[in-house]
């Protein structure tokens, strides 16, 4: 039988637990203060700016930030967890450059100036281009790049879709850097940078939705409610990232702020959204690849409205909108299609190399003219369509098997395009 402890030595043993419990709660940890971040806005003269606008955000990405500046040109951010931060401002055209990792300290007061001095050159327009293109190497091997984006900066982005990579391409110095989605075999498929300068992006198999600073290199990623194959990603004309999702029949609204996402299913049964674009009406227009219509969703309301061409066997692929219409690349009937906004009426023109050209990514030089590319196995064109003479134009893609999916016009009037199965990049110039 087990020997009992003495019962004097046990009340001591007690009473010492109790003793240093008691003294472990009675010690009080004091709460570390949140700190601020503040500062003002000059011009370049080192005048304050009143009413100037402050884009902000944490230096990962996450919730960016408006604000604007008082009379004295001041703002005031408030109490921040502690942590970096990035701040631009612009005001009457003008910018600052982004000051990226603005450290904010428990119980300090960030003070930041913020000088504008840099103003964006005014778009392009009536840029003539000839047609001429040039040809790079995709960073990785086997990476099938997919779609293209220009941010504020002039740099290309692009997906590497087998890879899981977002990758910048310099355009000045033709160096790239490549940033990995965290989600093993993602997809990375559309891309689009916002007025922070990160970039948004869908996978495509992932069934997510992905944020990329380029200044930290932090990725977010944000997951649907249901979507399963998140597609191409638009910003509306009301701020928020839309995207659609093919087979989850479906277009998708993610909001800056809340990063809420909503879901509006399509009126028809497997039509399998495909190509987006945000229109003069202020509306984000879709493709039906399978559907054989276009769609328009309001982006206020979220009423979606479908119209169909009266031609057959249609497959609409891609979109752009230009000057008060749609235009879009009908992929089976190897056409290219028009829809007027004003009245809502078709109209179609064969493609140059027929029925069984393919015709896939599409976009629009500054002068209005409709660039698009054959992506048949006997087709391998770059189209030029002239709306207002009602022309087209062939030039030979310089790689065969291109398959471009997608354009992209930079500052300088230029279209970038993925040539998504030669494993390369071109820009039409």
């Amino acid at each position: 039988m087990p020997r009992a402890c003495p019962k004097i030595a046990f009340l001591v043993c007690t009473a010492a637990l109790v003793s240093a419990g008691a003294r472990a709660q009675s010690i009080k940890v004091p709460k570390k203060k949140p700190g601020t971040l503040g500062g003002e806005v000059v011009n370049a003269k080192g005048a304050p700016v009143a009413g100037a606008q402050i884009l902000w955000q944490a230096a990962d990405g996450e919730t960016p930030h408006l604000l604007h500046t008082d009379a004295q040109g001041h703002f005031y951010v408030g109490t921040l967890r502690t942590g970096s931060y990035d701040l631009r401002a612009n005001a009457n055209g003008t910018w600052s450059e982004w000051e990226h990792n603005v450290l904010v300290r428990p119980g300090d007061n960030t003070n930041v100036t913020l000088r504008l001095t840099f103003k964006p050159p005014p778009p392009l327009l009536g840029v003539e281009l000839k047609g001429t293109m040039r040809m790079w190497d995709a960073p990785v091997p086997g990476s099938v790049p997919h779609d293209s984006a220009v941010d504020a900066k002039g740099n290309i982005w692009f997906t590497l879709q087998e890879t899981g990579h977002i990758a910048r391409f310099n355009p000045d110095t033709h160096e790239w850097k490549l940033f990995k989605v965290p989600t093993e075999d993602s997809g990375p498929h559309g891309l689009v940078s916002d007025a922070f300068g990160n970039i948004w992006f869908t996978e495509n198999y992932a069934g997510k939705i992905g944020r990329l600073n380029p200044a930290s290199g932090a990725i977010a990623e944000f997951t649907p409610p249901t979507a399963k194959d998140p597609h191409t990603p638009v910003f509306g004309s009301d701020g928020a990232l839309w995207f659609t999702a093919q087979d989850s029949n479906l277009i998708g609204r993610l909001d800056m702020e809340t990063k809420k996402i909503t879901e509006y299913g399509l009126p028809t049964q497997d039509a399998h959204p495909y190509g987006l674009a945000s229109a003069d009406d202020g509306a984000l227009w879709f493709c039906e690849l399978t559907g054989g219509k276009l769609g328009r969703i309001d982006p206020v309301s979220g009423l979606m409205t479908e119209y169909a061409p009266s031609e057959r066997d249609v497959q609409p692929k891609r979109l752009v909108a230009v000057k008060g219409a749609i235009y879009f690349t009908d992929s089976k009937g190897g056409r290219l299609g028009r829809l007027t906004l004003a009245d809502k009426t078709f109209k179609f023109w064969e493609s140059p190399s027929g029925n069984h050209s393919e015709p896939y990514g599409i976009g629009a030089d500054t002068t209005g003219k409709i660039w698009y590319e054959e992506s048949g196995v006997d087709a391998n064109n770059l189209i030029r369509f002239d709306p207002a003479v009602e022309v087209f134009r062939t030039y030979p893609m310089p790689a065969a098997n291109s398959s471009v999916r997608n354009m992209a016009r930079d500052a300088k009037g230029r279209l970038w395009m993925p040539l998504s199965l030669a494993n390369k990049i071109a820009v039409v110039e």
